[in-house]
């Protein structure tokens, strides 16, 4: 699966996440299917438009939104503590449209496990992370903190702004956007600490009926100075659109 549908896929998953919450849905199955456009930081690329399918699961314990497991450990209050699986970054090097970028080696698909809190109230809902790669692709670990406010504008239409900081360690940085030793015969080594990266969205959601909603999602991350420095990259930010509609059981 190419990059650019992975980290759609990521932003999805963040998204109908708040939203299994706010939508106080009756059952537990969500089928839908969205349009997707999104940005790519690595030189070369262009930005894609992608007809993607969501299928979301909320269990009593067991939760699955796009590729994402949440196992629940403790609900109280506004607390909860779960266990994460979540897929991570990739880069097939293909995409790009430059012979150096190509020569590179592909930066593969990434699977983080780990543990989740979060804290819903009047204020809002604020959700921490730290997870670390399963596979040993990336083979390092990401921290994820994020804030998000749900507005109701009427009774049918609810805005939900969020920001959010994503830290990953040098192992992540240094994989995905570094240059190793002997990699390339253009690009001289390149090599990162840790990188500290900011988001910023905005969601909305309209209540069509009971089972039926319409979404439109978007989201920009502002990239560390460290990854925009990097010979491999040519912007310092990634942004993605969306639009849904979804059915709920």
């Amino acid at each position: 699966m190419n990059p650019y549908i992975k980290n759609s896929i990521q932003i999805i998953v963040s998204t109908l996440a708040f939203c299994s919450i706010t939508a106080q849905a009756e059952s537990q199955f969500s089928l839908g299917g969205g349009v997707i456009s999104t940005s790519s930081p690595y030189a070369g690329t262009d930005n894609k438009t992608l007809v993607l399918p969501m299928i979301t699961y909320e269990g009593e314990r067991l939760s699955l939104r796009g590729l994402s497991l949440d196992y629940k450990l403790l609900e109280d209050d506004g607390v909860n503590w779960s266990l994460v699986l979540e897929p991570g970054d990739n880069f097939d090097t293909s995409d790009s449209d430059l012979a150096a970028i190509k020569a590179l080696n592909d930066r593969k698909l990434s699977l983080y496990a780990g543990t989740q809190v979060s804290y819903s109230a009047g204020f809002g809902k604020i959700t921490a992370s730290a997870t670390h790669d399963v596979i040993g692709h990336g083979d390092g670990a990401k921290f994820k903190t994020n804030y998000s406010y749900p507005i109701k504008l009427s009774k049918q239409l609810m805005l939900v702004p969020s920001v959010g900081v994503e830290l990953n360690s040098s192992d992540i940085s240094n994989y995905y956007y570094g240059v190793a030793q002997g990699e390339s015969s253009t690009y001289a080594p390149y090599k990162l600490s840790s990188t500290v990266n900011y988001n910023a969205g905005l969601f909305l959601m309209y209540y069509i009926n009971k089972n039926w909603n319409a979404n439109a999602m978007f989201n920009y991350k502002q990239l560390d100075s460290d990854i925009e420095d990097s010979p491999i990259i040519d912007t310092d930010y990634s942004t993605t659109f969306m639009m849904s509609v979804n059915y709920r059981f």
